[in-house]
This record gives C-alpha cells, sequence and structure tokens, in this order.
C-alpha cells in the first residue's frame, strides 16, 4: 500500500504541505466548504520552510485566506511541538474547540492540545467555598449566580469561566470566586491543590503538543524565573496570531502603574479583614479614613495641577505638576503606616496576608516614583495655613536626588514616560518604557525554534519596516503578504466624501461625518458601524444619531460604546439586523459581524495618534533626538495599519457585500495619501455622493459612467 503522499517523509515538507491544502489533498476531499486558495498554499509553503530551518517567518494574510491552517497543517505533519499566542480569549477559543478539532480529524493526526488562560479566568475552589460563606454579595441575584457556579464546578473539566455563558464575563461575583497571584494559597497550603483548576491546565499544558494562550500570558510566563520550563513547555515553533497587536500588548505588559482606585479597594478590603481578623492589632477604620483623605488631598491637587476628567498627561507637559508633591508624599506616608500595621496582623488571617501582598505591590509601585516628586526653587504653592500640608511642602522643597542618576525605567537602559491619567473612579500613574525592541528580542532569541509572525495588517503600503523595528526583529527578517481571496471589487465600495479636512474642532467634523453619511444610513437600512478615533467623537456622535432618530420614527436601533460589555454590544448589533453602532478604536478590530447585518463601515478620520497622547509625544521626541523623522517611521505606519484593520470590519466572508467610507480628505491632499490607500483593499472606489447612495438603492448600475476621484 502506497503511503500518503503528505505523511511522507522523504518528500520536502513544503511539498507535503503544498498537497494537503491544494484541491487533491485531504481538506478539499473531506471538507465540503473547503476549496484550493493559491494564498494559503503560498502562505503555509513559506512556513514549511521557516520550521525547517528554525527560522522567523512574518505573515501578512487578507481575511479569508486561511491563515490558521497554513502555518499548522506543516507544523502537525512535521510532528513538531508549537505555541499559538492570540491577542485575545476569542480568537483563542476559536482555535482551541474549532480549527484544532478540524484538523484533527482531516489530517487524520493524533495529537494533545491544551488552551492556557490567565489564573482570572479559571474557578478557584476555595474562594468559591469562601463566597458561599458570605453573608452579603454584591447583586440581589447574586445568589442564584453562584449556585450556577457551583454546580458548573462539580461537572466541569476545565473551570474555565467562558464555558458558563449564564454568569456574564464582567458580573462582580467572578473575581470573588477566582484567584489572583496574591491571593492564591499555592499547592503547599491549598486544601483543594488537588482540584485546583488552574493547576490542572498548567500541567496540560506541559504535556500538550499544541497549547494556545494570549499574548499576556505569554509574555508573563516568558519573563518568570521559570521561564517556559515553569508553566509552558519547550516548543519548536512559536505562533504570534494577531501578531499587529503584539508590541502595544508588550508595551503595556512591561509598563508599571499603580491607580488611587486600587489603593481604594485594597483598603477597603484591608479595613473588612482587619476589623474581622485582628481587630486588636490597629485602628483600621481610622487607617481608612486617613487614607481617603490622603487620596482626596491628591484629587484636589492633581486639579490644581491641571488635570482633569479623561486627560492624559506626561508629568513633563504638566508645569503645575509640583502642585501635587506634598499630597504625594502625604499619600506615601498614610501608605507605609498601613504597611506596618498589616506587618502586625497578615498572620492572623489568609485573605488579610493576601491583601498584605496587594498592598506592598502597590506601595512599591508608587514609591518608585518618588525620585520624581521634586520641586523647583521657589515654586509658587498656592497659600496655605494649614500646618500639615506646610510640612510636606517644606519636604518637597528639601534637595533630592536627581532622578536621572538611577535607572527606574521598567526596562533597564530604555528611556521610559511618566504620565497620569484621570478617569471618574481615580487617576492612574503609569511608566511606560519607549521601546521593548530590545528585552522582546532578547526573550525571543532566548526561546529559539521556529517563529511566525501573523496578522491581516502588519505593513503599511507593503512596507513591514515599522513592525519589525517595534520587535526588534532583523532587517532580513523575511516577510511576506498575500492577498485575500474575496473579491473586493466586486463586493465592496469605497467612498470618499468631499468633505472639508479634519480640524481639531471635534464637534465641527463629527456633526459633518453625521450630515454625509446620515443619507447612505437610510439607504442601507442601518447596519452601520460609525468608528471613531476618540471618545469625544462616540458621544457627539451618539448624540446626533438619537436626535436624528428620533425625528425619524426611531428605525434603527442605536448601539453605543458603553452603553453594556463590548461582547454583549456586538452580539445585541448582531442579533437586531438594522442597528447603527457607535465605537471607538477598540472595535476597530476583533470585531466579527458577517452577513447583513453589516453593510456600512463609517471612519471619522485618519487615526493618528493625537498630538496630546504622552506617550505618542515621548517616543516622537525620542525618534528626534536619534535623528528619525516619528511621523514616516511610527505615526503613519501606525495610522495605515489601524485604518486596515478599521476597514477589515466589513468583508467577513465570501458573499458579504459593504460599504466603506472614509471622512478624510487629506489622503488626497497629502504626500502621505498613496500610501494610505494603496493599504487598503481593492474597493471599486468613488468621491460622488450619487454614485455611494446608488450602491445600495441601484446595486446592478452604480457602476455606470466613469470613476470620478
Amino acid at each position: 500500500m502506497a503511503t500518503d503522499p503528505i505523511f511522507d517523509i522523504k518528500r520536502p515538507l513544503r511539498e507535503r504541505t503544498r498537497i494537503a491544502l491544494s484541491a487533491e489533498g485531504p481538506f478539499a476531499k473531506g471538507r465540503r466548504e473547503f476549496h484550493e486558495r493559491p494564498s494559503q498554499i503560498a502562505y503555509a509553503e513559506e512556513a514549511a520552510d521557516a520550521i525547517e530551518k528554525a527560522g522567523t517567518l512574518i505573515a501578512e494574510a487578507g481575511t479569508g485566506t486561511g491563515k490558521t491552517f497554513a502555518y499548522l497543517t506543516p507544523a502537525l505533519l512535521a510532528g513538531k511541538r508549537v505555541i499559538i499566542s492570540t491577542a485575545g480569549k476569542p480568537l483563542q477559543d476559536q482555535l482551541f474547540r474549532k480549527d484544532l478539532p478540524i484538523l484533527r480529524k482531516t489530517l487524520g493526526i493524533t495529537f494533545d492540545a491544551a488552551l492556557l488562560k490567565g489564573r482570572a479566568n479559571y474557578i478557584c475552589h476555595h474562594h468559591l467555598e469562601r463566597t458561599k460563606g458570605e453573608e452579603y454579595l454584591p447583586e440581589r441575584n447574586s445568589f442564584e449566580k453562584l449556585r450556577k457556579i457551583e454546580r458548573f464546578a462539580k461537572i466541569s473539566q476545565t473551570g474555565d469561566r467562558a464555558e458558563l455563558p449564564d454568569v456574564p464575563d464582567n458580573d462582580p461575583l467572578w473575581p470573588m470566586v477566582t484567584s489572583t497571584v496574591e491571593s492564591c494559597l499555592g499547592i503547599k497550603d491549598c486544601p483543594f491543590a488537588d482540584e485546583c483548576f488552574l493547576r490542572r491546565a498548567r500541567e496540560r499544558a506541559k504535556c500538550a503538543q499544541i497549547v494556545v494562550v494570549n499574548h499576556h500570558l505569554y509574555l508573563s510566563a516568558m519573563t518568570m524565573e521559570e521561564g517556559a520550563e515553569g508553566m509552558l513547555p519547550s516548543v519548536d515553533l512559536t505562533v504570534m496570531d494577531e501578531a499587529h497587536q503584539l508590541p502595544s500588548i508588550a508595551t503595556d505588559f512591561f509598563a508599571t502603574s499603580f491607580s488611587t482606585r486600587e489603593i481604594e479597594l485594597a483598603m477597603e478590603r484591608i479595613q473588612d479583614r482587619g476589623i474581622a481578623e485582628a481587630a486588636d492589632c490597629a485602628d483600621w477604620r481610622k487607617l481608612r479614613i486617613r487614607m481617603n483623605s490622603a487620596i482626596s488631598a491628591l484629587r484636589v491637587s492633581l486639579e490644581s495641577a491641571g488635570l482633569e476628567t479623561r486627560d492624559k498627561k506626561s508629568i513633563a507637559a504638566m508645569p503645575l505638576f509640583p502642585r501635587i508633591v506634598p499630597s504625594f508624599l502625604g499619600l506615601l506616608k498614610e501608605m507605609a503606616v498601613v504597611s506596618k500595621a498589616l506587618g502586625n496582623a497578615k498572620e492572623r488571617d489568609e485573605e488579610l496576608a493576601a491583601a498584605a501582598k496587594t498592598w506592598d505591590r502597590i506601595l512599591l509601585e508608587a514609591e518608585s516614583w518618588r525620585p520624581f516628586m521634586t520641586v523647583p526653587e521657589d515654586f509658587p504653592f498656592p497659600p496655605t495655613e494649614d500646618e500639615e500640608v506646610l510640612a510636606l511642602r517644606e519636604e518637597a522643597m528639601t534637595p533630592k536626588e536627581a532622578p536621572a542618576s538611577v535607572d527606574l525605567s521598567p526596562v533597564p537602559g530604555v528611556p521610559s514616560v511618566r504620565w497620569l491619567e484621570s478617569y471618574a473612579s481615580g487617576t492612574r500613574f503609569t511608566n511606560t518604557p519607549l521601546s521593548i525592541a530590545g528585552a522582546f528580542a532578547e526573550m525571543k532569541n532566548r526561546v529559539g525554534g521556529a517563529w511566525i509572525f501573523t496578522s491581516a495588517t502588519l505593513s503599511a503600503g507593503g512596507d513591514f519596516k515599522h513592525f519589525r523595528g517595534q520587535l526588534g526583529l532583523p532587517e532580513e527578517t523575511p516577510a511576506f503578504s498575500w492577498p485575500s481571496p474575496f473579491n473586493y471589487w466586486e463586493q465592496g465600495c469605497f467612498y470618499l466624501p468631499e468633505l472639508p479636512a479634519p480640524a481639531n474642532n471635534t464637534k465641527e467634523h463629527t456633526q459633518r461625518v453625521v450630515d454625509c453619511v446620515w443619507p447612505l444610513i437610510e439607504a442601507a437600512g442601518g447596519r452601520t458601524f460609525l468608528l471613531c478615533t476618540s471618545l469625544a467623537a462616540v458621544d457627539y456622535a451618539a448624540e446626533l444619531l438619537r436626535a436624528r432618530l428620533e425625528a425619524n420614527g426611531n428605525r434603527y436601533p442605536l448601539f453605543v460604546q458603553g452603553d453594556r460589555p463590548k461582547g454583549a454590544l456586538i452580539e445585541a448589533f448582531r442579533e437586531a439586523g438594522n442597528g447603527i453602532l457607535v465605537g471607538s478604536m477598540s472595535f476597530w478590530e476583533g470585531v466579527d459581524v458577517q452577513g447583513e447585518s453589516l453593510s456600512l463601515v463609517v471612519i471619522d478620520k485618519l487615526p493618528f495618534a493625537s498630538p496630546d497622547d504622552p506617550i505618542s509625544a515621548a517616543k516622537s521626541e525620542w525618534l528626534r533626538q536619534k535623528g528619525v523623522h516619528p511621523f514616516v517611521a511610527m505615526t503613519l505606519p501606525s495610522a495605515v495599519i489601524a485604518l486596515k484593520q478599521g476597514a477589515g470590519r466589513l468583508i467577513r466572508s465570501e458573499t458579504d457585500r459593504g460599504m466603506f467610507v472614509l471622512c478624510d480628505v487629506r489622503v488626497t491632499q497629502k504626500g502621505y495619501g498613496k500610501i494610505v490607500l494603496a493599504s487598503l483593499p481593492d474597493f471599486f472606489r468613488t468621491r460622488r455622493r450619487e454614485k455611494a447612495l446608488s450602491f445600495f438603492l441601484q446595486p446592478d448600475r452604480y457602476r455606470e459612467g466613469l470613476y470620478s476621484g
């Protein structure tokens, strides 16, 4: 009996892979909906070469290419161990529950696969039992949901909360029945160690041939002292799927931060457990009152320094930043007092001990800001007679060691930016490295083996330089781009309306956008995504659309970011069938609405980073100091990749049909516009309003006449 050619190890892996994905292969024979895709085969052949040579491949593949089968088919045929890392849990679940079973059945290859998520995704038996004994729970129906979680924990093999849809992902009950690093008792002390879902998941991952994780978990595992051997197996191939998100996720991962809200929540927990288990160790109520007063004083000083709600500012961009120094020092003093009290009490109670670990972590982050709490000589503080405030001011004016003499960057040797973000519930203090290229490259080299970085959007105008530079990949790293099999010319239309170039006046531009696209929304019967580059634009666009909808009988349901969790909002939009969804950049990617529910995607303007964004501003200045043009090297490619993601929401299958509208005329006025336009799908293009309307009203005739614009 002749050996199946895909399993004939005498043949090159490249050839075996090509056969497997061809019209004569097992996919075509075993799956009715499968058809040969040249782009998929070309991708898979390059993946096969990278696997055999233990090399690195950058693979950009348009929507519908079938990139999962392209990189996994050669890996499985070669019998390699693989880690697949994704940006988020939805793709994780799809890979594990849908794609891998198809591959196993179609190829006829037996392999073990494991799905591994962060510990907050797994029910903790210990915390579940403790919560069952609580007299008070967050919501009226929490007791019923707790019973559902308890029943699920008894029958589940995984304890993965994603498998229990009856309890929403954002339910306040989940933190009470899952663990954190600080609250986990550990194998030695936990009475449920043998039943631990997290432990079981990690053990499965260590033994599996294919392990599916997410980027944040992967980075966490690889930066632990034990590295891959501690949580993840050593593998032959590492695949970074949705790799366009990896640089920002890695940057956030390496950043350090704390918030006043974290302090408040931790103090609330400390007070409750302290009163219950260690009442004789400290006056916990008084400690919390003093802590709340210190946070209030800091909030007032932040407002005085010019930080308003929703603001993001670097400390370098706040001339009045020294105004917060006395109150910040006061906060550190109060936190130190609480830390001392915990030192005497934490042995009384395991939850108090966990709270102490959390508190120490927050205090360590806050203390890292102390060298930057300096005040220029003769700084004009507002007058006051408060003795405590005066004492703190005097301390603040005392000369200190210059911060520049100490490397306090999250990535040693790399500059960082310290910035503040204010929101309704508090203020976050963040220290973000300006580059993670060196740290990531070092980690990648340490892991070794073959690597594939893949996504539908990795290049800007066909250039991968920006992506390579962000991750420290050598310039010679092979990079390919394969087109989508979708017929964009037949399936979609790109409309660039004649509008004035966007100005700083967000409301004025948003008004023009809504006025311009409203006839298109009506022609499309709703079924619209309006994607904005700022939250302010989202709010105002929603306000304008509500007014129009009320005036027109509310024929289309309106869904606005923030009204409910993202997943629930998308599902409600999908079920409505004629809705209008208004969202910011979190909706530009990772959203898949196939079919007639989505026919019109509108983007208000090119997604350039705001010049006021503290991280972008700091990176730009850093690049200028190095003699690099920040717009060319960073701003433009980042915007192009984001725009490609936004446009990619429209056509998600071979039967989808729709219109993409970009309300930014700068693509025809600026030199960089050619790069932007060249990066977009090959839609039929028009600048004429009547042709755009005819796409919906006269679908058989809208291409008649000459293309204009």
